[in-house]
This record gives C-alpha cells, structure tokens and sequence, in this order.
C-alpha cells in the first residue's frame, strides 16, 4: 500500500509503531497509553486498539530497531550479503559459499558490535545472552528473505533464530496490523529521514490534540472508552512489571542461556557444514558429468572428421574411376570405329578380288 492509499487509521498506527519501537524502552508503556488516547481522541477506535496491541519488544529486539532506525549502514550490508549467499545456496555453488564465509562472520561480528554500541549510546548493556540473540537474529536475516525484511522493519518484537534448513519462524516476532500486515518504517528500501519526520510530527499533532481535549468534548462512550483503556494500562503496566521481576531471573539464568545459544550455533554450524559438503558434492558430480559429455562429443567429433576423410577418399576414387572410364570409353568407341573402316576395306577387296577373277 502507497503513502497516497493510506487511511488515516493506517498513517496513525504506523506512526505510532515508528515512534515506539524507535523510543526508549522504559517509555514504551507510557508512549503507547498516550497515542491510544490520541488516537481514541481523534475518534479512531480501531487504530487505538491496534496501537494498544502492540508489543514490547525484547532488549535484543529493541537494540536491532534502533540499529535500523539509525541508518546504521550494517543493515544494508547484511542483506547485499544475504542475497549473495542465498544466490550461491540455490545455485549449489560451494566455492561461492566458502568464499562469502569470512564476509558473513565479518558482517556478523559488526551486527552485534553495532547493536552493543547503540544500546550503551542509549544507557543499556547487551548481555552475552542479548549479543547470541542479536548473532542468530543476523544468521536468520541471511538465510531467509522474510526474516530480512522482519529486521528491516525496525519493528521487531523478539529476537530471531534459523535452524539450518526451512523457513524462519516469523509468529509474532514483529508489529503487524490487525490483518497481519508487518509495520515497518522502511519503505522501498531504507527509510527516508524526511518520512521519520512527518510520522514524528504526526504523533505529536495527535498527542497536541489530546492535551487540547477536555471532558466536556467528549461523549459518555468515548469517556467510558478511555476510561476501560485506562483500566487496560494499567493491567499493561503490572504486566511490565512482573516482565522486569522475570527479566531479574532471566538475568541468573544467563550461564544457561549461552550454552544454550552456543549449543544451537553449532547446530547450525554443523547444519551449515553439512549444506555445504552436500552443494560440493553435487558440483563435484556436475562436473564429472559435463567432462563425460565433453568426452563423448569429441569423441563423436573425431568419428566425423575420420567419416569425412573416408567419404573424400571414395569420392577423388569415384572420380578417378569415372575418368578412366570415360578413356575406356574414348578407345571402344575409336575401336569400334576402326573396326567398322576395316570391315568395310574388308568388303571392297573382295569385291574387287571378284571383279579380278571374272575377268
């Protein structure tokens, strides 16, 4: 959907997931509480209630959004390479696999390093288990297209992980719309600075108008509406509380965690391996392959050229012959002739021999 298409439903809850997931993340809560007023305000009730059902998103995810909506040029980066690869992968071309590998653990190590460095411009720290999560994050967006586009979004809600084969599990893993559709602030490609501005400014308008608003303005339902909405963030604000006590004991599970991240990384290391050996295998049979054509035309090519010599030497024989017959020829007929000139001699002298006698 173009900019020219979007309703005023659709602008709204996509500027306000610009602004959240670009936000800090201990504002989230109260950001989101303030543009469902706003929203509800300007008498857009559905847009309120996809804006409230937007998710918090994990500090790994949150790390990753802010690295996309800085512009970081890692972003870009990632998925030049993960379109190379992906290319090499469905062309079974090993070499070009082994080859891009030093690129994708290089991009990788960048992706992290970036994110750790934006989350502490920001006052937070990436945990060993944040770093994995933000790592298998970057494996994911290079194995599969959709992933990419997922962190390209700047919307990520959950960090996101690739097995090795098939497709990554995108449920729930960014902000959508209440059809599906994936919120992002990029579009057609990276996001303009100018179209941050204008969803920027459109939020605060919304936010001006709600300041602007009093009782008096408002009918018994939408004061009933605002009201329950109050009462839903309020119920969103115990969640995120008892989200910070589980985060507490996130944070003593950690050592358990990385062997847990370090055990699927070399799962998918192994599965990367084996990947690879099966696609030299397969160039390897290729190869042989094409060599038995290669042979078997060069065979055959040798086989034409001595047929062609053969078919000349009959033909300069057909001709010889054909020449020494025409001289046969040449001496029958002058035999014939001389046959013909002594027959007739033959014929006179006995006549005259006759005429000799009678006389």
């Amino acid at each position: 959907m173009s900019s020219d298409e979007e309703t005023a439903e659709d602008r709204l809850v996509r500027a306000a997931a610009a602004q959240l997931y670009a936000g800090p993340p201990a504002e989230f809560v109260a950001t989101r509480t303030a543009l469902v007023k706003s929203a509800k305000a300007e008498g857009e009730k559905q847009a309120a209630a996809a804006i409230g059902a937007l998710r918090r998103p994990s500090v790994a995810a949150w790390a990753l959004n802010q690295v996309v909506h800085r512009d970081e040029p890692i972003i870009d980066e990632l998925a030049d390479l993960g379109a190379r690869l992906r290319q090499a992968t469905s062309a079974l071309d090993a070499a070009g696999l082994t080859s891009l590998r030093g690129a994708r653990d290089a991009a990788l190590a960048s992706l992290v390093t970036t994110a750790s460095d934006v989350a502490a411009a920001e006052g937070h720290t990436l945990t060993a288990a944040g770093e994995a999560e933000v790592r298998d994050t970057g494996i994911a967006a290079l194995a599969d297209e959709a992933a990419e586009t997922a962190l390209r979004s700047g919307t990520l809600t959950r960090a996101l992980s690739y097995s090795g084969f098939g497709e990554v599990d995108l449920s729930e893993a960014t902000a959508t719309t209440s059809t599906g559709v994936v919120l992002t602030s990029l579009r057609g490609g990276r996001r303009r600075k100018a179209t941050v501005e204008e969803d920027a400014d459109a939020v605060e308008q919304g936010l001006g108008d709600v300041e602007d608003v009093g009782p008096e303005t408002l009918d018994a339902d939408e004061t009933e509406d605002i009201d329950d909405q109050d009462i839903d963030d309020q119920d969103i604000d115990d969640e995120e509380a008892v989200d910070d006590e589980e985060a507490v004991e996130d944070d003593e599970g950690e050592d358990a965690d990385d062997g847990a991240a370090a055990l699927a990384e070399a799962a998918a290391a192994q599965e990367h391996e084996h990947r690879l050996a099966q696609a030299q295998s397969a160039l390897e049979q290729a190869t042989t392959e094409v060599g038995r054509h290669r042979a078997a035309v060069e065979a055959a090519r040798n086989r034409s050229d001595a047929t062609r010599q053969r078919v000349h030497k009959l033909e300069t024989q057909l001709e010889s012959a054909r020449a020494e017959d025409a001289v046969a020829l040449e001496k029958l007929t002058e035999a014939v002739s001389a046959g013909k000139r002594a027959e007739s001699d033959l014929v006179l002298a006995r006549q005259t021999l006759t005429e000799l006698t009678d006389s």
